[in-house]
């Protein structure tokens, strides 16, 4: 049986490859060993056919719903395909595929609700490529993620200005002060609609993207 090496399992791969998960996945694991034991590729050619290859997986996994392992196989592999990369001097390889698999962290971190970490990776990719949308797009959510809390704060403090103002407009006679009061409630309704508004966009547009995957 001759050996393989990763030009061989590639086009394994892609002489069978039928476009759903559960294929990549299923090669994936027969080729588990082979993969694991990878610990050094002689050419730029090997490095990108290696990179395709754990993107694809990443892929499936990610399709699948599994977060958590593909957080763990991009911690696994990522290293390792830095140091192939500066070891060959390949920094030409930094591209689409390699920024995809910091992408699906992103994503699968998200997912976690890790959002300090998908905000840093989706920061240094708006960074790496200023005109992506699709990069801008996940950083807005995951600073959304992250700020959650203060959505919720915000979202309490008006309200309780909405219902003060009712409250108090109901016991206080002074023309001038029911005035003031009623300003407050005035910016409560703005404030909360505000927020509304704000939450309604990030969620229709985070489905936009996703449903586009």
């Amino acid at each position: 049986m001759p050996t393989k090496n990763i030009k061989s399992v590639y086009a394994d791969f892609r002489a069978g490859f039928e476009n759903n998960p559960n294929y990549t996945i299923d090669f994936y694991t027969k080729n588990a060993l082979f993969f694991n034991n990878i610990n050094s590729l002689n050419t730029t050619e090997e490095l990108r056919l290696y990179i395709e290859l754990i993107w694809q997986y990443l892929n499936a996994i990610y399709i699948k719903g599994r977060f958590n392992d593909t957080v763990d196989k991009v911690n696994k592999t990522q290293p390792f395909i830095d140091s192939e990369i500066n070891k060959l001097n390949a920094n030409n390889l930094k591209d689409e595929w390699y920024q995809g698999i910091l992408l699906f962290k992103g994503m699968a971190s998200y997912r976690l609700r890790d959002y300090k970490t998908a905000t840093n990776i989706f920061r240094d990719l708006v960074q790496s490529d200023t005109n992506n949308e699709n990069y801008k797009n996940w950083l807005n959510y995951s600073r959304y993620g992250q700020r959650l809390w203060l959505v919720y704060l915000a979202t309490l403090f008006f309200t309780a200005l909405i219902f003060s103002s009712l409250f108090l407009e109901k016991h206080i006679s002074n023309y001038y002060l029911g005035q003031s009061i009623r300003l407050i409630g005035l910016l409560g309704v703005v404030g909360f609609l505000s927020i509304l508004g704000y939450e309604y966009y990030i969620k229709r547009s985070f489905r936009k993207t996703t449903a586009s995957k």
